[in-house]
């Protein structure tokens, strides 16, 4: 059985390699200079992004096996609270008072969930 910080710490993978895979990719279409299948299929970008998404939907599986779903589910809300951080530092997004209301009652929602 896995101990309660080694699911803590694969939420945490899980949240941020998803988070991480769509930044990935929103970069990836930010970068094509036209939608084409010849630039789809070499940027880079789209490749990192879609190993990502993998990568978090294989780790989000196995937090299933440790977690009711009703409980495991709801905390895959983190990766909103990793996607509006990073989007700060490599989209220069704005962080509003209504981002940091909404990070907020993210994290208190999934405090009162997990217990």
């Amino acid at each position: 059985m896995m101990n309660e910080l080694r699911i803590l710490m694969l939420l945490l993978l899980t949240t941020f390699t998803g988070s991480a895979g769509a930044l990935a990719l929103k970069k990836g279409m930010n970068v094509l200079p036209v939608f084409s299948l010849k630039y789809l299929l070499v940027n880079v970008w789209l490749y990192l992004g879609s190993l990502l998404y993998i990568f978090s939907a294989i780790t989000n599986i196995w937090l299933f096996a440790y977690l009711d779903y009703s409980i495991a589910f709801p905390m895959t809300s983190l990766t909103y609270v990793w996607t509006v951080i990073i989007s700060y530092f490599i989209f220069k997004e704005q962080l509003t008072l209504r981002k940091f209301l909404a990070i907020g009652l993210i994290i208190l929602g999934v405090a009162v969930i997990s217990h």
